[in-house]
């Protein structure tokens, strides 16, 4: 799309160069008559009158031309500028939707980096207030995740391959602490920050899920020092798997108690 008005300008430009041929041609018809008449100096004189003024008008009329084009190409290179940034903008404003949407579905497994990213933004913008209850959230699932890595590396370089079905009980942990971080977060969602009974709602529920990720998170350490016991006693005879599997049956009913006490 051209920039309104270039044609015009255009026509400007072929009109003021046309008056400056008519006019030399003009001359150059009436010569015989102008010598005859006033002598060949005067011819002269006015022929480079003519010619000079014709030049100077075809030449400033073209300057002007080729100045209104390089304008015409840096508005067109700073609107295409603007339009590129728009929809590098847009394009991201999508992409933080996609990566936001269905983050707090239940429906499938929830992402634990995806809510911690949730608990980060919700700090750092509207919830600026509950920073540091909401970053204690995020400590939380940090920590979780250590946890798996550790007992992850502990299974590996013990070759522990029969010990595999451990992983899936802090995976269950970690899910269930994401659950309860969601809830948080619909009430962050709902919950109006410039109110202060909300306020002190969402900080009841933060406090709330904090303590039971706590609880949650202490029996996880246990859990992972009595399977490293357990692993340094392989070979010997003691009850080392029977306490092991008193720790996964422990995770497991506090985390099937807290949901029961959920739909209740």
């Amino acid at each position: 799309m051209q920039k309104p008005g270039r044609n015009v300008k255009l026509i400007y430009v072929v009109i003021a160069v046309g008056c400056a041929a008519i006019a030399c041609f003009c001359l150059h018809l009436g010569m015989h008559g102008i010598i005859i008449s006033y002598g060949i100096r005067f011819y002269r004189s006015l022929r480079n009158v003519v010619y000079g003024i014709s030049a100077g008008i075809s030449l400033a009329v073209t300057a002007l031309y080729v100045c209104g084009l390089i304008r015409q190409k840096k508005w067109q290179a700073a609107r295409d500028e603007a339009l590129a940034q728009d929809e590098v903008r847009r394009q991201e404003a999508i992409q933080e939707k996609e990566k936001h949407k269905e983050v707090l579905s239940v429906s499938k497994k929830m992402d634990s980096q995806k809510i911690r990213e949730l608990l980060t933004e919700y700090a750092a913008q509207k919830w600026g207030a509950l920073a540091q209850p909401l970053m204690q959230l995020k400590l939380q699932l940090d920590l979780m995740d250590e946890h798996q890595e550790k007992l992850s590396h502990l299974l590996d370089i013990n070759g522990a391959d029969a010990l595999a079905n451990t992983e899936d009980i802090l995976d269950r942990v970690e899910q269930y602490l994401c659950k309860n971080v969601r809830k948080v977060l619909n009430y962050l969602d709902v919950a109006d920050s410039d109110e202060e009974k909300d306020v002190r709602l969402v900080q009841e529920k933060l406090h709330a899920c904090h303590e039971e990720g706590q609880k949650q998170l202490v029996q996880v350490q246990e859990f992972l020092f009595a399977l490293a016991e357990f692993l340094n006693r392989q070979g010997e005879d003691d009850n080392s798997m029977e306490m092991l599997d008193i720790y996964k049956s422990t995770i497991l009913s506090s985390i099937e108690d807290e949901q029961r006490k959920d739909h209740t």
